[in-house]
């Protein structure tokens, strides 16, 4: 896809998304559905075959399913798999739109855990017009994300933090991993995305914690070790610096509201 006509986004409407864990044993029967359907992958490896093609597809990518597309899922490998089924519908979908796509920044995972918090809202018209407005905006992105040229560098980089996230980075490690000087490589990231390469570590790093505060019930200096904060003291202010919440609020925000 070259070419993209936002208006086709406008079509779309929300069904469900439940969030799943597969296990060694986890093997539907193949299958297809009658919608779209968006396998956004949280933890693990997800096998499938899809019209006679083998994927694999893990943390920070995702699978799209179009109606009717005939699949069989497993777990690849030991990790646990656990991953967001997203439903919904979409008309106007574009014919050639890819089936695996890559969420290198996190933006899909992000809307998909917000759409995933229940009871965000004491009436159910408010609720249902928030739950449209994230499908909608969630795929706009997906559509941004198919159609926006980058160097390969950005990825390799994206793909180096996001697989030494607790490490201590700098940008000689990050030029190094991509087989750039890192003055060009601070040009050229910061011309496709807009942030410096440490720029985008913090957010990376503060996308994380908020994941594991949001997911799992590890404390505050356990996840500020697994995301490269030097304490929890340093990550519990730019939480708050980013968020306008405490680590403690919005943990209890999510685990009050998750279904």
């Amino acid at each position: 896809m070259s070419r993209i006509d936002i208006a086709c986004a406008r079509s779309v409407r929300y069904l469900e998304i439940r969030r799943w864990r597969g296990g060694p044993e986890w093997h539907p029967r193949p299958h297809a559905h009658p919608f779209c359907e968006l396998i956004i992958v949280l933890a693990g490896t997800e096998r499938v075959l899809l019209e006679e093609t083998e994927i694999l597809c893990g943390v920070g990518e995702v699978l799209f399913y179009k109606p009717g597309v005939l699949h069989s899922e497993w777990q690849e490998g030991s990790t646990l798999l656990e991953f967001y089924c997203f439903e919904f519908e979409w008309p106007d979908c574009p014919p050639d739109f890819p089936r695996q796509i890559q969420d290198l920044d996190g933006r899909l995972l992000e809307m998909a855990r917000w759409l995933n918090v229940d009871r965000l809202y004491n009436t159910r018209a408010i609720h249902h017009a928030y739950r449209e407005l994230l499908t909608h905006l969630l795929v706009v992105e997906l559509l941004r994300l198919v159609v926006t040229p980058r160097p390969k560098s950005i990825d390799v980089i994206r793909k180096y933090v996001r697989e030494n996230i607790s490490a201590p980075l700098n940008l000689d490690m990050l030029g190094e991993a991509c087989g750039m000087n890192k003055f060009h490589m601070v040009r050229q990231f910061r011309s496709a995305t807009g942030l410096t390469p440490m720029e985008y570590v913090r957010l990376v790093r503060l996308d994380l914690a908020f994941h594991l505060l949001a997911e799992t019930g590890l404390p505050l200096r356990e996840i500020a070790a697994r995301t490269g904060f030097a304490s929890e003291y340093h990550l519990s202010r730019l939480i708050k610096q980013r968020y306008g919440h405490g680590a403690r609020e919005l943990r209890r925000s999510f685990h009050s509201g998750n279904t």
